[in-house]
C-alpha cells in the first residue's frame, strides 16, 4: 500500500492551507501532519514516547510521525513600558497657615449718585433783533441737542433723505416728512404722506395740514420740533 492518501478539503479550507504554507514558509504536506497529530494526539491516538498506543474504542493507532519543525511566525518586539514620573514633593510651608493675618475684608463700591433726571435741554439762541422800519416775519425750528435752523426761503422740507433742507436722522421719520411753506404773513406745515405721521401738541393730534403759531410744537414720528416766529 502507497504510504501517500487523497485528502479532501472544502475549498475555503485549502485557501487557508496555502496562505499559511506562504506566510510560515512551511509545505503543506508538513502543515497537513501537523494538524493530524496534533487531533490524535488530542483524542489519546498517539501518546508521546511510545511507538504505538492502544486505539479508543478498540481501534489502534498507526505509528505517530515526528512533526515536522514549523517556522513560528516573527513576534513584534515588547514595547518597554516608560517610567512613571516621580511625584513632586509637597511645597514646603513657611510657618503655620493658621498663624497668617486674615486679609482685609473687601471694601464695596461707593454707590454712584441716582441721576435719573435727563440733562437740560440748552436753550435756544435768541432771534436776532428785527431791522428798524420793519421786515418780514422770520420762522426758526428748534431741535433739541441741535442748533436754531432758521427758514431762509419761502418753504423747505424736513425728513431723513439728505436732499431735505434740515435732515433728521430717524428711522421713525420718513425720507421728506413735512414742508413748511409761507403764504402771506403765515406759516403752515403740510404732511407729505409720512409712515409714521404728523402730530400737534402733547395731545398728539394727528396733523395733514396746519398754520404755524408762535410757540407751536410737532411730533414727526417720535421726534419732536419747535418753531418760533420773529419779527
Amino acid at each position: 500500500m502507497s504510504d501517500s492518501k487523497m485528502i479532501t478539503l472544502s475549498p475555503h479550507l485549502w485557501e487557508a492551507l496555502d496562505q499559511m504554507s506562504s506566510e510560515m514558509g512551511v509545505a503543506t504536506d508538513a502543515l497537513v501532519s501537523q494538524a493530524v497529530f496534533m487531533l490524535a494526539r488530542l483524542n489519546g491516538f498517539v501518546v508521546p514516547g511510545k511507538v504505538g498506543a492502544p486505539a479508543a474504542q478498540g481501534r489502534h493507532a498507526a505509528p505517530a510521525a515526528a512533526p515536522p519543525s514549523l517556522k513560528p511566525a516573527a513576534k513584534p518586539a515588547a514595547r518597554r513600558p516608560e517610567p512613571e514620573p516621580e511625584p513632586e514633593p509637597p511645597p514646603e510651608e513657611d510657618g503655620n497657615p493658621f498663624d497668617e493675618p486674615e486679609p482685609p475684608p473687601e471694601e464695596e463700591p461707593a454707590e454712584a449718585p441716582a441721576d435719573d433726571f435727563p440733562e437740560p435741554e440748552p436753550e435756544p439762541e435768541p432771534a436776532p433783533p428785527p431791522a428798524r422800519g420793519g421786515g418780514k416775519v422770520a420762522l426758526t425750528l428748534i431741535v433739541a441737542g441741535r442748533d436754531p435752523f432758521k427758514m431762509g426761503g419761502d418753504a423747505f422740507t424736513i425728513g431723513r433723505g439728505k436732499s431735505c433742507d434740515f435732515v433728521i436722522e430717524s428711522n421713525r421719520v420718513s425720507r421728506e416728512h413735512v414742508r413748511i411753506a409761507r403764504e402771506g404773513a403765515d406759516f403752515f406745515l403740510e404732511d407729505l404722506n409720512s409712515s409714521n405721521g404728523t402730530f400737534f401738541g402733547p395731545a398728539k393730534e394727528k396733523v395733514t395740514r396746519r398754520k404755524i403759531k408762535d410757540g407751536d410744537e410737532f411730533t414727526l414720528g417720535t421726534e419732536k420740533i419747535k418753531f418760533q416766529i420773529r419779527k
